[in-house]
């Protein structure tokens, strides 16, 4: 079967759309849907990785600046099965970590913004963290799953920028990212943004179209 025809017979994103963008917790939209919360270094990708997941250019602005994010951004995403129908979620696209250039000030008050979603948003049933390939987890990011660990949320690391790897290589960076973080290689999704690999229903790859629609069906909201 085409890529194409996979695609149709599988989950796909049905549409995206920009909700709202909060400064803190009490903005946030109601908790009325399952929420995906996607967190990493400044540079690391997010933008654009929403941009390709979602099919769509400029659905998240991609920013030449690393760290200016400094809001909790919304999106109402919809996935669509031809047998199974929809599932419908939130990407929660938090303030970027690591960037030495912004403000002090600005940088400290990440923290606490990302803590206070993490521990009081009802509906959030996934955090995924994305981390480049290349450059392999952080602190930061570390002490962002343990933080998760510790209170029994689940994670995903999705692997940014994975073109710039061979077949070959993917599989024991994969594994090498993987077992540095003590987590399963189950837990890890590779992807690139530029190239679309890793992002759609890819049967036995299990894409992230499927995974989210996985998790989304599992959860109890």
């Amino acid at each position: 079967m085409s890529a194409e025809g996979k695609q149709r017979s599988g989950w796909r994103v049905a549409s995206a759309t920009f909700e709202l963008s909060a400064p803190s917790l009490e903005h946030c939209p109601p908790p009325t849907l399952p929420e995906v919360a996607v967190a990493g270094r400044s540079n690391v990708g997010k933008s654009s990785l929403l941009n390709a997941f979602a099919g769509q250019r400029a659905l998240a602005r991609v920013s030449r600046t690393p760290g200016r994010t400094r809001l909790l951004n919304f999106f109402k995403v919809v996935l669509r099965h031809p047998r199974f129908g929809d599932r419908v979620l939130r990407w929660v696209d938090l303030p970027g970590y690591g960037y030495a250039a912004a403000h002090a000030s600005v940088r400290e008050a990440f923290g606490p913004m990302i803590e206070s979603y993490l521990q009081e948003r009802v509906v959030l049933v996934e955090l995924m963290v994305l981390i480049d390939v290349r450059r392999g987890a952080g602190d930061q990011d570390r002490q962002l799953l343990e933080y998760a660990a510790a209170r029994d949320l689940p994670v995903r690391i999705v692997g940014t920028k994975a073109d710039k790897l061979s077949k070959s290589e993917r599989g024991v960076v994969g594994r090498k990212i993987a077992n540095a973080l003590e987590l399963p290689t189950s837990a890890l999704a590779l992807t690139s943004a530029s190239k679309g690999l890793g992002l759609g229903d890819e049967g036995r790859g299990r894409g992230l179209t499927r995974l989210l629609a996985e998790r989304i069906e599992n959860a109890s909201c």
